[in-house]
């Protein structure tokens, strides 16, 4: 969020209109908080936390999209290429949640966000990783701003490949909301 102030911004007051400055956020705020829950998806598809699937080796000899895979090849899906392919993403590098609103301001899920995988192999956690991130998010900029210290440079948004996506190390102040 220091990277993107006006979005920062745009989430507050969204948590403001729904939960005012002492209501505590709850998952039944969550349908009604479309850009708060665009500007997470956004945060799961630009920054990919872990990156790479846990490799799996096919069980028979079988064929995708026409190519042939024989049983016993080691196979992993690379999440990042998905959420940066621009085939899906205009601009794929570009943090917008806008991709995730509709011309009715509803939130609207898109297929091509799978930072937890999908289908058989889809992580166990992830509803409840998903709330969690809701909760701490919302609770966090319910009461504060966060900025760049004076002076301190811009954090990369690239972060640190990996087995484990992670950011630069960076400093900010975590200002708290009147």
């Amino acid at each position: 969020m220091i990277l993107h102030p006006d979005i920062q911004e745009k989430v507050q007051q969204e948590i403001d209109s729904v939960l005012g400055p002492n209501q505590e956020p709850a998952m039944a705020h969550r349908n009604q908080m479309p850009y708060t829950e665009a500007t997470l998806t956004e945060v799961s598809r630009h920054a990919t936390v872990a990156p790479h699937t846990i490799p799996h080796a096919t069980s028979n000899d079988t064929t995708f999209r026409g190519y042939d895979i024989p049983k016993g090849t080691v196979l992993e899906v690379i999440l990042w290429s998905v959420h940066h392919d621009p085939n899906l993403w205009p601009e794929p590098d570009k943090f917008d949640p806008n991709r995730f609103i509709n011309d009715a301001g509803k939130y609207v899920k898109r297929e091509g966000v799978i930072p937890f995988s999908l289908g058989r192999r889809v992580c166990l956690g992830e509803q409840l990783a998903r709330m969690e991130l809701f909760l701490i998010f919302t609770s966090l900029l319910q009461r504060f701003t966060f900025k760049l210290p004076e002076g301190a440079p811009k954090p990369s948004e690239n972060g640190i490949p990996g087995p484990l996506h992670q950011p630069v190390p960076f400093m900010l102040i975590a200002e708290p909301r009147e």
